[in-house]
């Protein structure tokens, strides 16, 4: 059977030599991580099953490492047991040994420990699952910056603490400290952290990828070298602390039994809840941030909601198997990745190497040196510290960088649960302190700016110019709580005492950029609307959704008086609402017009002195029906229209319905643009009511300019002006948008 192109691309003599590599180096730092990891989850109590613990961290790496690999949409991506989660499982061991006491036997003790790992990622895998079905690895940016970085110090702090006890093989807590110091101790811890700052100082110093491999086998060569100088052998370090073991015979790893999962105490491990939130959290946010920063890393696209899946269904075959829980590493995979292979062989030698690793026993792992995987987790926590603690200060906000240090300081005095409490809380409240310092308020304009598509006599739109201050518009964008209403309402007032503006009469909110309202923020216009009535202005919405509809209803808005609050579907029949209202107030009613003939019009417009009788003269007069069509959308631009009296629309019309684009009544012109431009019509316009127009064809026109050319003149001013000053207003409004 013929191999497929990526398959023969995998075996290509070039890559192949970089992938095995790059799978040997992979291999000896998931080996050593695990067992480190391990080492740190089963001290104490559960210390004599440290040899079954190991082989359970094992077991995850043949899993974490070969599913990653095969299925990740990066083809070098490796899974490996998480450093992020141990010192959470860790912490959740001691409290299960703590809450159980002497009322159990050893290995029950043991066997709960257990099966809450296994459900912790169980409990991984389907949380996982489900955010990569439902495409939600955008969550992550939900989680504000100094929160993660918090989430992350912790971790640190807590492997850092659990590596000395590595290091000791001591539990470390108040009661213990004293033991630090007591016999051959403090070589242990000082070994081990020293052993870790090296692989800090060699890391950071030398930048290549080899370095971490390098100096954990040179550690271990070196730890060697030691023991045969000073003659010391192997079962009198065993003995004296140095090394891992002794171990208890044991029989050889295998899942768990039926029988061993009855014999948990689960009403114990129920009571986890809190440490398993704490690793869901952890979890989501370390797979995403370690496949967005290996995607930047690699120059290539990663599919987040798959990763979420990969991680999501090797968690599910972990807990099933009896692992803990694993992801994606962003050190292990940049590691392959700098070797210069991203090679699915990578995970797949990790993983036949952890299996190996597994079935030699604990009798392998009994030669590994305490301070050298003490030494590794100081390093990994050292990392997150340095990165968080220290260089977070040079690139974070002063107040970003408390949240860091106080969910690090809650962590260290309390435990990760607790931090991750003050985490949420965090979240809250700077996504309230954030998102309150953000404008509600999108735009402010006044009515002289922001006009209705009502065409209107030029009397009343140079009042509504000059008098605009009486109508307030803000358009509001967002989603508006209890703190961004506080400020929108703080807004009005400031807007009713700006004694260089007339008297507010109308305030329009207009609410089509609006996703949504809470409940707490309606109180807020309740006493928008109780300053309606007691300053004599109306309050007038318009574009809310049904949900903004019902909270108000609920409020009984819908029954205020009319003066004090109007609702309208869309913000240009409010505005025409506001408009009508104003010329009304001011004794300049909208049918004044429809009483006085276009000669009369045409008086007040055309500022020279001609015969408008001889103007009209080449004007056809037209009655309209209501309903009648007076421009058809596409039809030749050769004639423009007069309105007498009446009312004409002109409508875009699309699947499903209509939009309004300007409404045009007694004294307005009707397709001038088209006719000057020689261009189709653009939309329809049809009669309201029963309409007077008076119709100009171009070839009249031509005639008028023929014949009159001082009569034509005048009326191609009058056009001049009355485009100019639509222009001019488009220009102001356009400009306030862009302040």
């Amino acid at each position: 059977m013929a191999l497929g192109p990526a398959v023969r691309r995998e075996f290509e003599s070039s890559r192949l030599i970089s992938s095995l590599t790059a799978g040997a180096v992979v291999s000896v730092t998931v080996v050593i991580v695990s067992v480190s990891l391990g080492t740190l989850i089963f001290g104490g109590r559960l210390q004599p099953f440290l040899s079954q613990g190991l082989a359970l961290m094992l077991f995850s790496g043949v899993l974490i490492t070969l599913v990653t690999s095969l299925t990740s949409s990066y083809s070098g991506m490796v899974g490996t047991p998480q450093e992020r989660v141990a010192p959470i499982l860790a912490v959740m061991a001691a409290a299960i040994v703590t809450q159980l006491g002497d009322s159990v036997s050893e290995e029950v003790l043991f066997l709960t420990v257990v099966c809450a790992i296994l459900c912790a990622a169980l409990a991984n895998g389907v949380f996982l699952t489900l955010l990569g079905i439902f495409r939600l690895g955008a969550l992550i940016r939900f989680i504000p910056y100094p929160v993660i970085g918090g989430f992350l110090a912790g971790t640190g702090w807590l492997l850092v603490v659990g590596s000395v006890g590595v290091m000791t093989g001591l539990h470390i807590d108040p009661e213990h400290l004293h033991d630090l110091v007591q016999g051959h101790r403090p070589g242990q811890w000082i070994a081990g952290i020293a052993f870790g700052l090296a692989l800090i100082y060699g890391t950071h110093r030398f930048h290549k990828s080899w370095i971490l491999p390098a100096i954990l086998v040179s550690g271990i060569s070196a730890f060697y070298l030691v023991l045969v100088v000073q003659g010391i052998s192997a079962d009198d370090a065993r003995s004296a602390g140095w090394l891992l073991g002794p171990f208890p015979e044991s029989e050889p790893w295998k899942p768990l039994t039926v029988r061993a999962i009855t014999e948990a105490q689960w009403s114990v491990i129920w009571l986890q809840a809190g440490h398993f939130g704490s690793i869901l959290l952890i979890t989501v946010i370390s797979v995403l941030l370690n496949s967005g920063a290996m995607e930047l890393i690699a120059k290539r696209d990663i599919d987040l909601n798959r990763e979420l899946k990969v991680a999501g269904g090797a968690n599910l075959l972990l807990g099933a198997g009896g692992g803990t829980v694993g992801f994606h590493s962003l050190s292990v995979t940049r590691l392959g990745f700098q070797i210069g292979s991203d090679s699915r062989l990578i995970g797949i030698i990790a993983s036949v190497t952890c299996a190996i690793m597994l079935f030699a026993g604990s009798d392998v792992l009994s030669y590994l040196p305490r301070c050298i995987l003490g030494g590794l987790l100081f390093f990994l926590g050292a990392h997150f510290l340095i990165d968080w603690v220290y260089e977070s200060w040079f690139r974070l906000t002063k107040s970003d960088y408390f949240v860091v240090i106080a969910i690090l300081g809650v962590v260290a005095s309390f435990g990760y649960l607790m931090g991750v409490v003050v985490g949420i809380i965090a979240c809250v409240v700077l996504f309230l302190i954030n998102y309150a310092s953000v404008n509600v308020v999108k735009h402010a304009l006044s009515g002289s700016h922001q006009h209705s598509n009502v065409d209107r006599p030029t009397r009343h739109f140079r009042f509504l110019q000059e008098h605009g201050d009486k109508l307030q518009i803000f358009k509001l964008q967002g989603y508006i709580f209890f703190g961004t209403a506080n400020g929108l309402l703080e807004d009005v007032r400031l807007r009713l005492n700006q004694a260089d503006k007339e008297r507010l009469e109308y305030m329009l909110l207009d609410f089509s950029a609006v996703t949504g309202i809470d409940s707490s923020s309606v109180l807020s216009f309740i006493k928008m609307a109780q300053l309606a009535e007691q300053k004599q202005f109306t309050l007038v919405f318009s574009s809310y959704s049904k949900s903004i509809e019902r909270l108000l209803r609920k409020e009984s808005f819908h029954k205020l008086d009319a003066d004090v609050f109007r609702s309208f579907a869309s913000l240009d029949y409010a505005l025409e609402w506001c408009e009508n209202a104003v010329l009304e107030k001011n004794e300049l009613p909208i049918s004044e017009y429809d009483s006085v003939t276009l000669k009369e019009q045409l008086g007040e417009e055309v500022a020279e002195r001609i015969n408008l009788d001889t103007l009209l003269g080449y004007f056809e007069r037209l009655e309209l029906d209501p309903g009648s069509v007076l421009i058809e959308e596409g039809a030749a631009a050769d004639d423009l229209f007069l309105i007498e009296s009446g009312q004409v629309t002109a409508k875009l019309e699309f699947d499903g319905g209509e939009h309004r684009l300007r409404t045009m009544r007694a004294g307005a012109v009707v397709g001038e643009l088209g006719m000057i431009l020689e261009e189709p019509r653009t939309a329809t316009v049809v009669a309201d009511r029963t309409t007077v127009a008076y119709r100009l064809t171009r070839e009249a026109l031509r005639k008028m300019e023929s014949e009159q050319p001082s009569v034509a003149m005048a009326f191609h001013h009058f056009l001049t002006r009355l485009i100019s000053e639509r222009l001019a207003n488009t220009n102001q409004t356009v400009k306030l948008l862009l302040d």
